[in-house]
């Protein structure tokens, strides 16, 4: 399937949909649906589920002829909209999980598995720089679903979701930027989806005086959020900070809708990073010292 290089996530389900790999594969579930029909069974309600599925299997099939070094960024996109139907019923569960629904740990921590990897597409896709504005992407997302015949509900449930998860994310991606501008810093990595569940965004290798050290933060995008979780889940491993970054003073610009800060402002917090990663190595240079 033929891809337009400048295409965004709706525009990219849309061209999905009017494929003739999506066509053909969506002709032979419906008829499978009419055959399987009986008088208890209702196959309307089957049919809203074919098209997102239809698509997800057209974007994955579209992937798989390419190699990871033919990728372009619009692959992302199809890597969003192939995970997209899991992502929001894993969302969904969550959230009733939170609501006091039983549930199997092992049943949880998959939704979560499928949640961190639909965010990790996400966030490759905002540091990519295929979107500037917050709300132009969850938008975008919205137009997609109603595209593949998500229901309204879902859609008003996938901008809360998105809302929420942008707005950590843009955090996360601006503290990475600054920490590669800081003297000393060897690499800045995102970390793996096992890392992301055990509440580390991002590692920083930084040398100081010939040593190396490398530190896991969480990163928050308030000072109260930062002090909160430290508290909340305090063990010798895990370290949650302030991003340095503030949405509400216009760091991400003045209508807070931004998804990237301006070059100006990251510069400004490459000190803020410094005295971070100073304290950092002097709390481990004195455990050293006590082992």
């Amino acid at each position: 399937m033929e891809i337009a290089r400048e295409s965004g996530v709706a525009e990219i389900a849309w061209g999905i949909v009017e494929s003739s790999e999506y066509q053909e594969r969506l002709r032979e579930i419906v008829l499978g649906i009419g055959r399987a029909a009986t008088r208890d069974f209702n196959p309307e309600s089957s049919y809203r589920l074919v098209d997102r599925y239809v698509a997800s299997g057209v974007a994955d099939d579209t992937l798989r002829e390419r190699s990871d070094t033919d990728k372009m960024p619009k692959d992302r996109v199809l890597e969003l909209i192939q995970i997209m139907p899991y992502w929001i019923r894993s969302e969904e569960n969550l959230e009733s999980y939170r609501n006091g629904a039983f549930y199997e740990r092992n049943n949880k921590i998959k939704e979560k598995e499928t949640v961190v990897a639909f965010n990790k597409i996400l966030r490759t896709i905002i540091s990519e720089g295929q979107y500037t504005r917050k709300s132009e992407l969850i938008s975008d997302i919205e137009n997609a679903m109603n595209h593949l015949d998500y229901s309204d509900k879902e859609v008003k449930n996938a901008h809360r979701f998105l809302n929420y998860v942008i707005n950590g994310m843009r955090h996360e991606i601006a503290a990475e930027m600054a920490l590669n501008e800081v003297e000393g810093v060897q690499a800045v990595y995102t970390s793996s989806v096992e890392g992301d569940l055990a509440g580390t965004d991002i590692l920083v290798e930084y040398v100081r005086d010939g040593n190396i050290y490398v530190f896991g933060f969480d990163i928050k995008s308030t000072k109260t959020a930062a002090r909160k979780a430290n508290n909340d889940k305090y063990c010798m491993d895990y370290r949650a900070i302030w991003s340095g970054f503030n949405h509400k003073a216009g760091d991400f610009g003045y209508d807070e809708d931004g998804l990237i800060p301006k070059k100006r402002v990251i510069r400004g917090k490459i000190s803020y990073y410094k005295g971070v990663l100073e304290e950092m190595v002097r709390e481990e240079d004195c455990k050293r010292q006590n082992n």
